[in-house]
């Protein structure tokens, strides 16, 4: 179990009373709330820095969301489910309005988990901005704290900004000034006219270089964070050179705010597991807690819905598509299979034209995937039946359910099903990736030896790692490093994007990746060719059509474009 502070309060203040009238008896403060002058002290800018973190689960009670299933902070749905990885699940209506058209591309601009998520995202950047509007006027602060308040205050708003650059492309960038002129009236309104790129890395360059190494507590941001964030932006920007040498740098140096170097964890599946919260692996996470008296509103409530509704009990959403189930299979040398999208699948669920496959497979399915008569953690063996309504598939999402041993100490009882409002961490960033982002910088900049190397520190972490039991029915664990080096840039770049998909699946990554590498509409309707015809797949028909110059982002919500006054375009 695990506990953080409400931070309900110190938001409200921060959201309206640093700018309301001042005269007579309003200047009395009433007692147990907190005002201005109590926060402006290196303390209290530290505890509205608290509540910028928060946010980053895309998640606040307060915020009058439509049920934030949309808003989490884990992109399952944007990234996942909008990148082919996964199905809605649950049944065709539930969350249908919110989910299916994300599935299938064809979002408008008044869909509710869009508008959450921009709610959500704002919200973060307000707060750090409140953070930095705050630490202005406080005195008698050392530079070097000023500049570590200040570097976690734009490393976050960073983070805020990028994920909405990479959701909508055209957003407004709100800075301390800015939104202290919204405030005043001093302006109507911030365009979404031009490209933000520029502002988000200068925040995060700001981070890199003015954080320290080590923090007090493990959850905030230090340089090393702010330097893979940072590399990866700049992957984003296309600026390759630059991203070399940032995430080089935190390969060899990088280090965990509380000194631990980062590296691979032996085996695989315990990033995913709450014993492990904060492991070397762990670059930049969500500290979720349970147990706190949040009735669970402190765990990752993005996700709760998305754990199997048998086993483990839930809503059953977030169930993973053959495309992507098939990606696993490897060949006899255990490397990935050269043409694995065919009807030889992993369970073919009574369905009419397909097979059972039962040759190899890598050791991240099984980490990743519930499947049946594999174990499930220790829920017992996944049975197809666990599935909520067959038109969802027969897998189930894993990397974020709970072991059972774990349900007495991090299980929060106002949640009704057994694995849910749990504390286990929401992995924003880790060590893989970083790895994996370099190996992308070299490529890029035509290193393919290095990249060579790094890609097969991760593949080689897949074949030492621990394996679940797999009845031989259903395939063999077999995967092994590549051993021939990559003969042009061609195949690097395959490997790498297939390697980042094995490796970060159902972690909110993959529609980014394919937009950022210019491949969306080729692998969105790769994905739709194949899984639409599937006699199983009820939401995807008709069949969608990706189209890269409509689809590559998603559409801003017609609600802000209206409360922006004009100033925001569609």
């Amino acid at each position: 179990m695990k506990n953080k502070p409400s931070f309900i309060t110190l938001i409200i203040v921060a959201a309206i009373g640093f700018h309301a009238c001042n005269k007579g008896f309003l200047d009395v403060s009433p007692v147990g709330v907190l005002d201005e002058a109590t926060l402006s002290s290196e303390k209290g800018v530290d505890k509205l820095l608290i509540s910028a973190y928060a946010m980053l689960d895309g998640h606040d009670g307060g915020l009058n969301l439509g049920g934030e299933w949309g808003s989490g902070g884990s992109n399952f749905l944007y990234g996942g489910i909008g990148g082919g990885e996964a199905n809605k699940g649950s049944d065709p209506g539930d969350q249908g309005p919110n989910m299916t058209p994300v599935q299938r591309h064809e979002a408008t601009s008044t869909n509710g988990a869009l508008n959450d998520r921009w709610k959500a995202i704002y919200e973060g950047v307000k707060r750090t901005n409140v953070v930095l509007q705050v630490l202005a006027k406080v005195d008698g602060i050392t530079d070097a704290s000023r500049r570590n308040l200040e570097g976690q205050a734009r490393f976050l708003r960073a983070w805020y900004h990028f994920q909405a650059k990479i959701t909508w492309n055209k957003v407004p960038y709100l800075d301390e000034k800015i939104d202290a002129d919204l405030a005043s009236g001093a302006i109507e309104g911030v365009s979404n006219d031009a490209d933000i790129w520029p502002n988000i890395i200068t925040d995060i360059k700001f981070a890199y270089d003015n954080l320290p190494e080590i923090q007090n507590g493990v959850g905030r941001a230090n340089k090393w964070n702010a330097g893979a964030l940072y590399g990866k932006m700049l992957l984003f920007t296309k600026d390759f050179a630059t991203a070399k040498t940032v995430l080089a740098a935190v390969v060899a140096n990088g280090k965990n705010p509380v000194g631990v170097k980062f590296g691979l964890m032996d085996n695989y599946d315990d990033n995913f597991n709450l014993t492990f919260d904060n492991n070397k692996e762990s670059v930049f996470a969500f500290q979720a807690s349970s147990q706190d008296n949040a009735s669970a509103r402190n765990s990752n409530w993005g996700d709760l819905l998305n754990l199997p509704a048998t086993g483990p009990g839930g809503a059953g959403f977030y169930c993973p598509t053959y495309y992507f189930t098939n990606h696993f299979k490897t060949n006899a040398n255990g490397l990935p299979l050269a043409n694995p999208q065919n009807n030889v699948v992993l369970d073919p669920a009574g369905q009419a034209g397909l097979s059972q496959y039962n040759g190899n497979v890598d050791s991240r399915l099984d980490w990743t995937v519930g499947r049946n008569q594999v174990p499930y953690l220790d829920w017992g063996t996944y049975l197809t039946s666990w599935t909520r309504d067959l038109s969802a598939g027969p897998f189930g999402a894993k990397k974020t359910c709970i072991r059972q041993s774990q349900v007495g100490e991090t299980h929060d009882a106002s949640i009704w099903f057994a694995a849910g409002g749990a504390a286990l961490n929401l992995n924003l960033m880790r060590f893989s990736e970083v790895l994996l982002m370099l190996a992308e910088a070299e490529i890029e900049s035509g290193s393919l030896q290095n990249a060579y190397t790094l890609i097969n520190q991760v593949r080689t972490r897949a074949a030492n790692s621990r394996k679940e039991t797999v009845p031989a029915a259903v395939g063999t664990v077999n995967v092994k490093a590549y051993t021939t080096p990559f003969a042009s840039k061609d195949d690097a770049t395959k490997a790498l994007r297939l390697e980042r998909l094995l490796e970060l699946g159902l972690e909110g990554h993959r529609f980014f990746d394919l937009v950022r590498w210019g491949i969306s509409g080729t692998e969105m309707n790769a994905y739709y060719n194949y899984e639409a015809p599937l006699p199983y797949q009820v939401l995807l028909k008709p069949k969608p059509t990706f189209d890269p110059a409509k689809n590559n982002y998603y559409p801003i919500p017609q609600q802000q474009i209206d409360l922006s006054k004009g100033f925001i375009k569609p």
